[in-house]
């Protein structure tokens, strides 16, 4: 099954972010070795634009060395709201990420914001 694909049917710009965390959680539901999560969010700068992303990571133990990432990340204008929100929380167990998520202040800012844009992919932190 290609964890990846099937997310990026299952979420789109147009997919609520409350959904898109169900999305995510159910995902880590499948078993991988040592996995852990990741809870990041802030402002990053890519070419002349600011941008502000929520981002649920699913890390786990690679193959062959190092590790692998599969990325969630939900993309947003910069707003004087969440310019300042940043975070990185990394936890293992999924009912305390799921918690951690639901009670970030920028949760409670984002949740009804349109989304600019959706990152879905994998990569290998080696």
């Amino acid at each position: 099954m290609d964890i990846v694909n099937s997310l990026k049917e299952k979420i789109t710009t147009k997919t609520p972010l409350s959904e898109i965390l169900d999305i995510f959680c159910e995902m880590c539901e499948i078993e991988l070795p040592d996995s852990e999560l990741l809870f990041e969010t802030g402002v990053y700068s890519y070419a002349c634009d600011e941008i502000y992303y929520f981002s649920l990571v699913r890390q786990y133990e690679a193959e062959g060395e190092g590790y692998n990432q599969i990325h969630v990340d939900v993309v947003y204008p910069t707003s004087y709201e969440i310019d300042e929100l940043s975070r990185t929380d990394w936890v293992e167990n999924i009912d305390e990420f799921k918690q951690t998520v639901l009670s970030s202040e920028e949760y409670s800012i984002l949740k009804y914001e349109p989304i600019y844009n959706i990152e879905i992919y994998d990569n290998n932190t080696e």
